[in-house]
């Protein structure tokens, strides 16, 4: 693993941070694109990719230290050092979709069509920065002997590459979204679609990744994961069926 690429005097860059940065980057680049062909001006989008940006990384980094507090108590300054890593993407998940139905409202957006607009570039920046987290060897997977198993410092035995399982995932759904996102039939439809497909992914993958599991053996993730496929179905189906009336 490469947690840092490289150092140029005492600036360290680290793969973590650089990553998500990118992943960042390129969600906004496809967020402009496809906003121009819905005639909303890109100053509006790179204003709300500010807002977007400390919601995510705040939301992501208090859903973690909720989840493992235990790793704080001794070292709390360490909740600052999000470039290390340890983000929840649900957290950050909530906090932005928050951000967004605000910023729609103050902005006098139609609210589905930003948020048809946001889903697809969130799939392609997850997709980068699950990449980050293979390279700084952290949400590995349960161990086995596949021919493409991993070895990840400090760990015993092989391993589900389960970072570039969630990367490779991320960049289907990009892919799927933005066939989706040309033929709509509905305002609403990509994020209803978006927020099914990770809730599905993220439900499988957790069976082959290493988190605490809680309630009836299943970890935190695959109950939000619950939550967001419920989610994402009843507002498909609630505005599928406005559509039709």
């Amino acid at each position: 693993m490469y947690p840092v690429l490289f150092r140029i005097g005492p600036l360290t860059i680290y793969s973590y941070g650089l990553m998500v940065a990118l992943g960042f980057l390129a969600g906004i680049g496809i967020a402009i694109w496809l906003a121009k062909r819905e005639k909303i001006a890109t100053e509006k989008i790179l204003d709300l990719a500010v807002y977007v940006l400390i919601a995510s990384v705040v939301g992501a980094r208090l859903f973690y230290v909720i989840e493992f507090w235990p790793e704080f108590i001794t070292n709390p300054l360490n909740v600052f050092f999000v470039w290390q890593g340890g983000l929840v993407f649900y957290g950050g998940l909530l906090l932005a979709v928050i951000t967004i139905l605000i910023y729609a409202q103050a902005s006098k957006i139609n609210v589905w069509k930003l948020l048809d607009i946001i889903a697809p570039a969130t799939a392609l920046g997850y997709a980068i920065g699950r990449i980050g987290c293979f390279l700084n060897g952290c949400c590995y997977g349960i161990e086995c002997s596949l021919p493409w198993a991993v070895s990840f410092p400090n760990l015993a035995g092989l391993r589900h590459p389960t970072q570039i399982y969630a990367s490779l995932t991320g960049l289907l759904i990009f892919g799927l979204l933005m066939v989706l996102w040309r033929f709509r039939k509905f305002e609403g439809q990509v994020f209803c679609a978006g927020l099914t497909m990770y809730g599905i992914y993220r439900f499988s993958i957790e069976f082959v990744r290493v988190n605490p599991r809680y309630i009836l053996g299943l970890s935190m993730a695959q109950w939000g994961s619950i939550l967001l496929v419920i989610i994402g179905l009843s507002i498909y189906y609630i505005l599928s069926t406005r559509k039709a009336a």
